[in-house]
């Protein structure tokens, strides 16, 4: 008994035919015979049943309409078996049909579905076979079936969605310049959308995990001040502002701790003049900031031991 079969393109476990022993004498069956015996499978959730009843009509009636929706029949129930790699193979099978498929948003929205389940943890099998565990990573299977919906309806909400879990995932993968590409992609596209808002809040995100993982750019924190004042032109109302003003004064915090830091090595290196220089750009820059008060004391203890 063969354990893998290739039929339409797409691969399938034939599981199901050691127990049910779908072997036909002379004929071939009729399609409501298949039908009828396909539809009691999918009411005994017997999935591995249902897979080879709808690729036996796809195989002997193709042109039927069955036939015709038999990959996304396939696709469906391997979703729901949790075989989430077979299920894309049947959904792309289904989607790069002649026509007009007459589930197509539904599989999008399916692709979609897997994309967030392997943004949330959900990881590949090994060697993509459904016999394996799941250990292998996700993210950029994650990333693929993303850029799939959003090139198959690129102004549907579900591209939306799609455009904000692929900027988390690249944030998640420390690809930073292009989860921001991402985010403001999401924003040109659906500007008034509330997950623009949420783009506008990441993009602050993505600025400040760049800055302490990578260096401390100063365009960074440019670029974060302008996007906090497009963000509030957009949304003026929005309760999330505070977030992303939040994200912008942790941007200044981690700034002015650095021109600190750096005047108190000059002072430690009794190098006096430079060190005012910083402790000073620290209160000009970043008055707000904990480090700026810090720096007004190191003046105010400079002036008093008679060092200014």
């Amino acid at each position: 008994m063969k354990k893998f079969c290739l039929l339409l393109g797409f691969a399938y476990s034939v599981h199901a035919l050691e127990e049910h022993e779908l072997v036909w004498d002379v004929d071939i069956p009729p399609m409501t015979e298949l039908h009828a015996a396909l539809q009691n499978a999918i009411a005994a959730q017997d999935w591995w049943a249902v897979i080879d009843y709808a690729d036996t009509i796809a195989y002997h009636y193709p042109d039927s309409p069955f036939g015709q929706e038999a990959a996304y029949q396939c696709g469906e129930t391997y979703f729901k078996m949790g075989q989430y790699e077979l299920a894309n193979q049947c959904f792309s099978v289904y989607l790069n049909q002649s026509g007009s498929p007459k589930y197509f948003e539904e599989a999008i929205e399916y692709k979609f579905t897997m994309a967030e389940l392997f943004r949330n943890g959900v990881k590949l099998r090994l060697f993509e076979s459904h016999k394996l565990p799941r250990w292998a990573p996700s993210e950029e299977m994650a990333i693929t079936l993303y850029d799939e919906v959003i090139t198959t309806l690129p102004h549907h909400e579900v591209a939306a969605k799609s455009l904000l879990g692929k900027g988390k995932i690249q944030m998640i993968l420390e690809d930073f310049k292009e989860s921001v590409e991402t985010f403001q992609l999401l924003i040109r596209r659906f500007p008034k959308h509330e997950f623009a808002a949420e783009a506008y809040l990441e993009v602050n995100r993505a600025y400040i995990l760049q800055c302490k993982i990578e260096h401390l750019d100063p365009d960074l924190l440019d670029l974060a001040e302008m996007n906090l004042r497009k963000f509030q032109l957009a949304f003026p109302r929005e309760a999330r502002l505070e977030m992303a003003q939040q994200l912008l004064n942790g941007m200044q915090d981690l700034y002015a701790v650095n021109l600190f830091e750096t005047g108190c090595y000059y002072e430690k290196v009794k190098k006096i003049p430079a060190s005012v220089i910083y402790y000073n750009k620290v209160i000009a820059k970043y008055p707000a900031t904990e480090a700026a008060g810090q720096a007004r004391g190191k003046l105010d203890q400079m002036q008093i031991d008679g060092r200014l």
